[in-house]
């Protein structure tokens, strides 16, 4: 009998089969220690290292994987799906660069790879550079229409653009294909509401089994992950699955950005969502709306129910183990006799804030205020911290805590008086205010006249936001300021700049009018009154800031009412601080109607350019009255939009009446209040001794004017 010899497997590949056998029963561990001994036999095997590569990825070392990938560097590049291995790796490390010169590589060696496609389109969107993304999302469904993931990966690059009903409608089609795909049907719902379509969001949904609802609400708390990396550290609020909410969460996305066009339907749904509330006592976070609702025009009375519901909501959620809050009435704590003041501030990263915070404390009377910062800040800088350390009784970072926790650390300082700087910022934190932390809190600033009674006791203001003769009962315990409650910190002399108006991409014989302004805060109303201002001015010319992707939107708004966009000047720099710096070169600052400008006002009334401003009836819409005339010029405060109007087109023919302004604002700014900030400081400590007085007497919060000076 003649006997077969059959060979034996080398060590390399027995090595390989084992790891691959113990990839599939889950033993990462076990599998990649197969594949380094397999890479250990045949280090030239390209093969062992991207199989450990694989692994360590799966590991969560993806650091680790990359440097091993990068070792092959020149074999991976030669193969499109090499090429695209590497790029993932580079992309799973931050090496973004690395990553799109990969999936390039592969798509030119192979432009029907599909891997490097999906890819490739997920990191343009990143990048928004959407057109691109999109246009690659939709090759790889036409190459692999039977795979549902690179559906709905188009129809998430879709509703990132903005093009909400283009991602419905390929939703709409992928569930014909797939009607069974969980992915697909959860991304139909949101698509409907994406799209206003609120009542077939809302049937669909409540069609959903509980197993599927938990799905659901997953899908959308990891939509919602912020990629902003500060708001990421805060804990998240709660997750709505209402129709409603999904619908106003991206058209408010929108109106960042000064798309306008959903506007009206906006302000419709958010009137419906508040008449609900107020009929059947629905529970419902309005923050983000009572922010936008300002600019969408909702009436005042509006906005104060929005915050009262919003107050009693977040308070509702407060469900802890932290002692209700109880006042010592103590009127000093120990040997320290000071009254100790808690101010929560924006994260400190930024210098700016840094310099600001300093500049405020240097000037308090630190013999009778102790002092303690809460900031959350993601990436704490040591020598910002050695900064204010001087200044501060106690300096607690509190990004890694829980709303609990941090009101539970707040309460160790023993504070008489917290005040909430934080506002309108991703480090505002309501929840912490709901769990009270001070006898007495308090927002610095708030963009709402109407007070609710909690969870802040007073609403600090001043005599032209709530003028003499207005009742102020129906507006909660409203402190009175003699001249503003704008507290102007920012630093004198940092704005010499000398730019000329070519440099600044101005034209040199044009009438320059100026706004520097977020573009969330710009309303349609606003702009279509500057666009009749441009119109009357044919010489003049409109410079905002680097607005980015809102300029295209403006540019579209402009052109739909018969405007050339280059009459709008967008600033070469995306930071408002340069643009300040440069204000000089403007003739006149027009300060938007509905949500005035503040910190941009107040750079340009210091350089001495006249601004005009309309007193609305929101705090958001007199603040710049408030600080205009704390300039000195009351004047330039006008009452409707017709004689702001009349006004910008005035002083736009009228260069004698200008300069005559100009030189009355540079002759005013030395002794103007809206400048002496110690002044306004010594208010600030006045309103709060009379506040704690009060609390320590056992007396309920009551409106009260502070005397000037």
């Amino acid at each position: 009998m003649t006997s077969t010899v059959v060979p034996h497997a080398t060590p390399h590949a027995t090595w390989m089969e084992r790891g691959i056998a113990l990839h599939a029963q889950g033993q990462l561990e076990q599998a990649l220690s197969a594949f380094e001994n397999a890479r250990a036999l045949a280090p030239s095997d390209p093969n062992t290292s991207v199989a450990s590569a694989t692994l360590l990825v799966a590991l969560s070392r993806p650091q680790a994987a990359y440097r091993l990938l990068l070792t092959l560097e020149k074999e991976l590049m030669a193969s499109a799906e090499g090429a695209t291995n590497l790029g993932i790796a580079a992309e799973a490390c931050g090496d973004l660069t690395k990553a799109e010169a990969a999936y390039r590589q592969a798509l030119t060696l192979d432009p029907t790879h599909v891997r490097a496609l999906t890819n490739a389109a997920l990191l343009a969107g990143a990048q928004s550079r959407w057109v691109e993304a999109v246009a690659a999302a939709e090759q790889a469904v036409a190459l692999a229409p039977d795979e549902p993931g690179y559906r709905h990966n188009l129809s998430d690059l879709l509703a990132a653009a903005g093009h909400y009903r283009e991602s419905l409608d390929v939703l709409e089609l992928a569930c014909l294909r797939f009607p069974d795909h969980l992915d697909i049907s959860m991304r139909r719902i949101a698509a409907l509401a994406f799209c206003g379509r609120l009542e077939d969001s809302a049937a669909l949904e409540a069609k959903l089994t509980d197993g599927e609802r938990e799905y659901f609400l997953a899908f959308l708390k990891r939509a919602a992950a912020s990629a902003d990396p500060d708001k990421r550290l805060l804990p998240a609020p709660d997750i709505s699955t209402d129709a409603f909410q999904l619908y106003t969460d991206q058209a408010f996305s929108a109106l960042i950005t000064c798309d306008w066009r959903e506007s009206a339907q906006l302000a419709a749904t958010l009137r419906r969502m508040l008449a609900d509330c107020m009929e059947n006592h629905t529970p419902r976070d309005f923050r983000e709306a009572q922010f936008f609702g300002t600019v969408l025009g909702l009436r005042e009375d509006e906005l104060a129910q929005m915050r009262e519901v919003s107050t009693r909501a977040i308070a509702a959620r407060q469900q802890t183990a932290l002692p209700t809050f109880s006042a010592t009435r103590k009127p000093y704590r120990g040997k320290d006799q000071r009254i100790q003041i808690g101010l929560a501030v924006p994260g400190l990263a930024d210098s700016r804030t840094v310099s600001a915070l300093q500049r405020q404390l240097q000037l308090h009377d630190r013999n009778r205020f102790a002092f303690h910062v809460y900031s959350s800040t993601r990436r704490p800088n040591l020598q910002h911290k050695d900064t204010l350390a001087p200044l501060a009784a106690s300096l607690v970072e509190t990004a890694h805590m829980t709303h609990a926790e941090a009101a539970a650390r707040m309460r160790l300082d023993q504070l008489d008086v917290f005040v909430d700087m934080a506002f309108n910022s991703p480090w505002c934190r309501p929840e912490v205010l709901a769990l009270r932390v001070a006898p007495v809190q308090i927002r610095q600033l708030t963009w709402h006249r109407h007070h609710p009674a909690q969870p802040c006791d007073y609403n600090l203001s001043d005599t032209f936001i709530h003028p003499d003769g207005l009742d102020l009962n129906p507006f909660g315990p409203v402190v009175r300021l003699p001249h503003t409650c704008w507290l102007d910190t920012r630093l004198e002399g940092h704005e010499s700049r000398a730019v000329s108006r070519v440099a600044a991409g101005l034209p040199d014989d044009a009438f320059v009018l100026c706004s520097v302004i977020s573009p969330a805060t710009l309303d349609p109303s606003t702009f279509s009154l500057w666009m009749d201002i441009l119109r009357a001015l044919p010489h003049a010319v409109l410079w905002l800031p680097g607005f980015g992707a809102a300029a295209s939107h403006l540019c579209r708004e402009a052109e739909a009412v018969g405007m050339s966009p280059h009459r709008i000047r967008c600033s070469a720099s995306a930071d408002n601080l340069e643009m300040s710096a440069d204000l000089r070169l403007a003739d006149l600052f027009l300060d938007p109607i509905r949500f005035n400008a503040n910190q941009g006002l107040v750079d340009a009334l210091r350089l001495g350019v006249p601004a005009i401003t309309c007193a609305g009836k929101s705090m958001a819409s007199r603040l710049g009255g408030s600080i205009i005339r704390a300039a000195g010029l009351p004047d330039c405060v006008c009452e409707n939009e017709a004689t702001y109007l009349e006004a910008a087109i005035r002083l736009g023919q009228d260069s004698g009446h200008l300069k005559s302004l100009r030189t009355r604002l540079q002759a005013a700014i030395p002794t103007a209040p809206l400048f002496n900030l110690p002044a306004r400081v010594r208010e600030l400590e006045a309103a709060w001794t009379i506040m704690i007085e009060r609390s320590r007497a056992g007396l309920p919060p009551a409106a009260f004017d502070v005397p000037p000076d």
